[in-house]
């Protein structure tokens, strides 16, 4: 079968392996399709992976496909089905966080997830489940189109966010960021009961979009610059500012406006993206008069995964225009690792049987 996989900096290779086998407490799946996670473009730009991982690795933890050979000792799963796989993985050693249930935070998750943490991941024709018992995975309901069911990443990591957030139907909110995740937090939000919801960016063009998806208000901040403030109270129909905010951009910038121009005392800003730069600018003690709770939240868990598919089998929501490209493996690298014009681009899908 073919794979891809990273041996270093801007070094991704199409490969030839053996189709897996499924031996005890293991799985098989044929992969239908693989979102391109920015995790993934970080890899192969940078080559920077975390020091447990063992290059070379296929990549891929965003995967969905059909069972084709069940192991010895797996019951819940059988030729056939149709599921999806991934981060992170939960441990066998029961520890706190997943005592709590809180598996999205186990300390020895990630180095066992596949096409990210070790073992190889969905870049492929075939994918090897190694460890059933402690992978995440969830069944696709009849009825969902698996092209609609492979978005649970970044779909799931908005609804995580705002799962743990202090939100309430009827509140003011403000969603920073116009990619997957942003846009999947509008839907969401507007879903719950928000009352009104501002969207910040600043491509003008993405208006519509943000609008589709949810957005009632869609300020630049980057035009407004000190005014934002100003602007959202005055949407907000108060002299405060928004109920929650979140932080959906995944860069100082965007954090800083959130905190800064955008929460009412007391308020929350919920941190969804991941930010990857020091914490820059920002001035702990020109907010913390005000009292802001900062939280940060990170993936979601199965329970979250199959909200999602539920809430997408019985139309309760859609979202449409969010696959902007679905290629060959053979293409992964061109069209997508090193794509270089990425203007309009929201989620790439490959489909191995292209």
């Amino acid at each position: 079968m073919k794979a891809i996989a990273l041996y270093g900096k801007k070094d991704a290779r199409i490969i030839e392996k053996p189709v897996p086998q499924a031996e005890e407490n293991q799985l098989v799946v044929k992969i239908d399709y693989v979102g391109i996670c920015g995790t993934d473009v970080e890899f192969f730009q940078s080559g920077a992976v975390p020091p447990f991982v063992h290059l070379p690795m296929v990549l891929g933890h965003e995967n969905v496909g059909t069972v084709t050979a069940v192991g010895e000792g797996v019951t819940e799963y059988q030729v056939g089905d149709r599921i999806l796989c991934g981060p992170p993985s939960h441990c066998a050693e029961d520890c706190p966080s997943c005592q709590r249930g809180e598996t999205n935070i186990c300390i020895y998750g990630f180095p066992r997830t596949a096409g990210i943490g070790g073992p190889d991941g969905g870049y492929a024709e075939y994918m090897l489940v190694r460890d059933v018992k402690h992978t995440m995975l969830v069944k696709v309901p009849d009825g969902v189109d698996l092209k609609d069911a492979v978005l649970f990443d970044v779909i799931c990591v908005a609804l995580h966010g705002i799962r743990k957030s202090n939100f309430k139907v009827g509140d003011n909110v403000v969603v920073s960021g116009t990619g997957p995740i942003g846009l999947s937090a509008l839907q969401f939000l507007k879903a719950a009961g928000a009352n009104k919801i501002i969207a910040l960016g600043t491509s003008p063009s993405k208006y519509p979009t943000l609008k589709k998806y949810g957005a009632d208000y869609c300020l630049n901040p980057k035009e407004l610059g000190d005014k934002l403030g100003d602007e959202i109270r005055k949407i907000c129909g108060n002299p405060v500012g928004a109920d929650v905010v979140f932080e959906c951009a995944g860069n100082m910038n965007s954090l800083s406006n959130c905190i800064n121009y955008c929460i009412k005392p007391g308020g929350q800003v919920v941190v969804i993206g991941t930010i990857q730069e020091p914490m820059g600018n920002l001035v702990p003690g020109s907010f913390s008069i005000h009292e802001p709770e900062l939280k940060f939240t990170f993936v979601y868990t199965a329970e979250e995964v199959r909200m999602y598919l539920e809430m997408l089998a019985t139309g309760k929501v859609e979202f449409p225009g969010m696959v902007t490209d679905v290629i060959p493996l053979t293409q992964c690298v061109e069209k997508a690792l090193d794509r270089k014009d990425r203007t309009g681009m929201l989620k790439i899908l490959i489909d191995p049987s292209l």
